[in-house]
């Protein structure tokens, strides 16, 4: 039987034919092309990987299929070298300390910063270049100091966001990875009362495609701040997003210098946002109760979530489909097909599409 693109060649002349021919030829490698990151909810499937049970944990980095992170309450820190087949546990702050690590940033499986937030002297940055086996000091707060987020270029520049200190910004920066010096300069405009940093998200800062990009809460408006790798200041611009007491900017992702994803809301409501070039726009996230605390952004997929829900979008933010059964804490897609997800349940797992 004669299929209906030879029936509609063969009344074409040669010129047009070769024409059609090359325009089908385009579209099939088009739809090849892009098929491996058409992400539908149905192409999702997870494998739970069994974590020491020693801590809640509440953070999570991946830097390769390989190697994992966790970090917890007790001052707990667990990295695996071979998948999730088996852990490590150590301590950054020693075992007799009850510290909340709430962040995690690793380079492969010898070397990870931990940060941990609390009050004072409880808010910590360590870095370990063997594994866990040691940890050392970088910064430890005082007095009413507060650290919240952090981000870095592994061996380069690095930024601690904290909690405003006398109504002024509060930041820890690095010019090198070792050295760590508190700040409140760096800023083209003033910071606002009460304006602090996200504490649930591991998504709070990034620094992606030469761009740093973080985001701040509970001021009277939510706010980001950036600049470009090499800028001597950032920038700070208002969002629409919910502000006041528990709501704000939660979560970030510079797609590039003047493009970026910014997500948060409050106890109720789920916001989703792209800015480009000074202008906002809103891309709805329909099912999503709950300020969002996970953004990740991965060949062209965009993955939000929070202890409610996980979805992701493939069409910046057109269509959402939901990852069914699934909640996340925090998320590191590691290759186009591949995440790793510690879910609502501080369970970990594999997600693979």
């Amino acid at each position: 039987m004669k299929t209906l693109t030879t029936v509609m060649l063969k009344v074409l002349t040669k010129r047009q034919k070769n024409t059609a021919m090359k325009t089908l030829i385009t579209q099939t490698l088009l739809v090849g092309a892009l098929a491996p990151f058409m992400v539908s909810a149905n192409s999702v499937s997870s494998v739970a990987v069994a974590t020491p049970d020693i801590a809640n944990w509440h953070t999570m980095h991946a830097p390769s299929e390989r190697v994992v992170w966790l970090g917890g309450d007790g001052g707990k820190v667990a990295m695996s070298a071979n998948g999730g087949e088996s852990f490590e546990t150590s301590f950054p702050g020693g075992q007799a300390s009850d510290l909340h690590v709430r962040q995690l940033f690793a380079i492969d499986d010898r070397h990870a910063y931990a940060l941990t937030s609390g009050r004072g002297e409880r808010s910590r940055l360590y870095v370990t270049r063997n594994g866990g086996f040691s940890w050392r000091r970088l910064y430890r707060g005082n007095g009413d100091e507060e650290l919240r987020c952090f981000a870095l270029i592994p061996d380069g520049e690095g930024w601690v966001l904290g909690d405003n200190l006398h109504d002024s910004w509060h930041v820890v920066r690095t010019s090198n990875g070792n050295h760590w010096l508190s700040s409140r300069s760096g800023f083209a405009g003033p910071a606002m009362p009460g304006e602090q940093a996200s504490n649930v998200s591991d998504s709070c800062a990034r620094f992606e495609n030469n761009t740093w990009l973080m985001g701040t809460k509970n001021g009277r408006t939510a706010r980001i701040i950036y600049k470009a790798r090499n800028a001597l200041r950032f920038q700070v611009a208002d969002t629409p997003l919910r502000a006041g007491a528990g709501a704000g900017v939660s979560a970030v992702w510079p797609l590039d210098s003047r493009d970026f994803l910014i997500a948060g809301g409050d106890e109720e409501v789920a916001e989703l946002y792209r800015y480009r070039s000074g202008d906002f726009e809103a891309l709805e996230v329909s099912g999503l109760t709950g300020a969002i605390q996970v953004l990740h952004y991965r060949a062209s997929n965009i993955w939000v979530g929070n202890a409610n829900g996980l979805k992701v979008s493939n069409d910046y933010g057109a269509s959402w489909r939901e990852v069914e059964g699934e909640s996340a804490l925090a998320m590191q897609c590691v290759s186009d097909s591949r995440c790793w997800l510690l879910n609502g349940q501080g369970e970990l797992k594999q997600l693979s599409f």
